[in-house]
């Protein structure tokens, strides 16, 4: 369907709790409604109306250029006798059939894969696989986590605590292995997950890691590991310590904090995308958790839709601020309009 084909009186906009207008586009937001960072009280406060001012206003905040591409994937019509306006083309638009599997897309893509990503397409709902099996198998609910990993860190405790190991060793080990995760996570996601990929077999191996992720960051079935990847790297991370630790008995409660870590970056990942900040304070996150959610919500959002090179902590900002890689809203804002421009003069 061609939403210029669709016309629409703003009457009939009016009439409707999931339409918007939007620089003379009608927008369908029904499907976006949960997914906005902000809370789905501020869609539904605007239902029926034109957005196009509060939209661009610096006030409450500004949106970026990810937020309008947003809104061009929802468009399903126009308002009689109102201006369009049109999204300027890219040498990426096209380049890849969302519609289609992308498995062998990603891969041929090559050098121009890491242009594509970070020009922020929109992908609502995304197929990886040509056979619905893998693409099945490829799908998992976030709480999976809830189920498989609270018995692996039992395990781990149990199997120290059965060794003789004391409360103050023990809690040591612990603390040492959520620190260990802490570290883990900032160094993956920074030096890992952003890496520039340059070859067919990066590029995979990119989108699995990471790019995914980036694509669809409001699909809740692609937020974790799949459980057979989760299990092996756990088989994997237990024989590492044994070793690091030279059999000592805390290995184990070493190995307990670390899946600890690896749980509450999950967990926490979950609800920055999946929960509504506008119900932040209410029964459901009390003030204690609340004002953490809300700064983290922030920051990751900053390093989802502003800039990508920065905010790399998930579970928490503390080694962004060790190692220099915090950047607030605004001065991520500042930073994006500064690289327009470079891009601009040098295009000139």
């Amino acid at each position: 369907m061609n939403p210029e084909n669709e016309k629409y009186t703003m009457e009939q906009v009016a009439a409707d709790s999931d339409l918007m207008v939007w620089k003379g586009w009608v927008i369908n937001v029904k499907s976006f409604k949960d997914d906005h960072p902000g809370g789905s009280k501020y869609i539904s406060n605007w239902a029926g109306r034109d957005i196009s001012e509060i939209f661009s206003a610096e006030s409450p905040h500004r949106h970026s250029s990810y937020a309008e591409k947003v809104l061009d994937s929802l468009k399903v019509g126009t308002v009689i006798g109102q201006e369009l306006s049109k999204k300027e083309a890219t040498k990426y638009n096209g380049m890849v059939d969302v519609d289609a599997p992308f498995l062998f897309q990603v891969s041929d893509l090559g050098e121009s894969y890491h242009g594509w990503m970070a020009s922020q397409p929109v992908v609502r709902k995304l197929t990886i696989f040509p056979y619905p099996i893998l693409e099945a198998l490829s799908r998992y609910p976030w709480w999976w986590i809830w189920v498989v990993i609270p018995p692996i860190i039992a395990f781990g405790l149990f199997t120290s605590i059965n060794a003789g190991i004391d409360l103050i060793s023990g809690g040591l080990f612990f603390t040492a292995g959520l620190t260990t995760w802490v570290f883990m996570e900032y160094l993956l996601h920074r030096m890992v997950f952003h890496i520039v990929p340059d070859s067919p077999g990066w590029n995979l191996f990119h989108f699995f890691a990471h790019g995914l992720h980036h694509l669809t960051p409001h699909d809740p079935t692609r937020l974790t590991f799949p459980p057979p990847f989760t299990l092996a790297l756990a088989v994997l991370f237990w024989n590492i310590f044994k070793v690091v630790c030279l059999g000592h008995i805390g290995f184990s409660v070493l190995f307990a904090g670390f899946v600890t870590g690896y749980v509450s970056y999950d967990t926490t990942h979950f609800l920055y995308h999946h929960t509504d900040g506008s119900r932040y304070g209410s029964v459901v996150f009390p003030k204690f958790f609340s004002a953490y959610l809300k700064f983290m919500k922030s920051h990751h959002n900053t390093h989802h839709f502003l800039n990508e090179d920065c905010n790399f902590g998930v579970s928490n900002p503390i080694l962004d601020f060790v190692f220099g890689t915090y950047m607030s809203k605004a001065e991520a804002e500042h930073q994006r309009e500064l690289k327009a421009a470079r891009a601009t003069a040098k295009a000139q």
